[in-house]
């Protein structure tokens, strides 16, 4: 294995390792460390399309005495370019926290935060802001019609209850009986801020 093929994997590997385990390590580490994995990300975007450039001119100039094996990393290269990218194998790690049967979300000014419900259970809300914030709210929950209970395993978010409403397509926690906006809607993120 030469050295050129050794680099091409080891920069594939990583990069579409990183892009794969999105899910898992969003959560743990989490909060500021989710900077360095996107900027981990970018740096190896990059330096995977400046090595597919050097290969192709290194294709050229040795294009007298070409073999198979002189394509194997510009090929490795560019196959992790599209699977990084576009995910043509549909692999999606998001699948091991349980299939999402209830989803909300949440758009403020500065902010935004989607709650998803799992199949399990489970219930996780991922809160991103300003000056990256980036936080996960865990924790369990039972839903009864309309009601949603929620037991988290950290800290609640200031804007939301351990008891939830659905009412008119919308999010509402309980309070002294009485019903305080969330501002959380169903369904997916609009892009309405």
């Amino acid at each position: 294995m030469t050295k050129t093929l050794k680099i091409s994997l080891i920069l594939s590997i990583l990069f579409i390792g990183l892009i794969r385990f999105m899910p898992i390590w969003e959560r743990t580490p989490g909060g500021f460390w989710n900077l360095l994995f996107y900027l981990g990300i970018s740096v190896l975007f990059i330096w995977i399309l400046t090595k597919i450039i050097i290969e192709i001119i290194r294709i050229v100039k040795k294009r007298k005495e070409l073999k198979i094996r002189t394509f194997s990393p510009i090929i490795i290269l560019i196959l992790a370019i599209i699977d990084g990218t576009f995910n043509p194998l549909k692999i999606d790690l998001e699948k091991i926290y349980g299939k999402t049967v209830f989803r909300a979300c949440y758009e403020g000014t500065q902010n935004q935060a989607t709650l998803k419900l799992r199949e399990s259970g489970k219930f996780d809300i991922h809160w991103t802001g300003v000056f990256f914030y980036d936080e996960f709210f865990t924790g369990n929950y039972t839903k009864n019609g309309d009601t949603i209970l929620m037991n988290f395993d950290n800290e609640i978010p200031k804007m939301l209850g351990d008891t939830l409403i659905v009412k008119n397509e919308n999010l509402y926690r309980l309070k002294s009986d009485s019903l305080i906006s969330t501002h959380f809607y169903l369904g997916y993120c609009k892009g309405l801020n």
